[in-house]
């Protein structure tokens, strides 16, 4: 099932569709400068953080609805 932008509010997906591109090729050329492997380590955990609380309030929205 794919994620629905138009049930989430506006104000929470366009940070995400804006701001989790600009983390991951971020962190990778971070570890391309540095070679230090903590960079890919933090933006896969913030990547995974973002999509665990983005479903969380998928299910909260669908449960509200009758």
């Amino acid at each position: 099932m794919a994620l629905r932008f138009d049930v989430l509010p506006k104000r929470a997906t366009v940070p995400l569709t804006l701001g989790l591109p600009v983390l991951l090729v971020g962190a990778a050329l971070a570890f391309r400068v540095t070679g230090r492997p903590v960079w890919l380590i933090a933006a896969s955990l913030i990547g995974a953080a973002v999509s665990v609380g983005f479903h969380l309030a998928f299910v909260r929205l669908h449960r509200k609805t009758p």
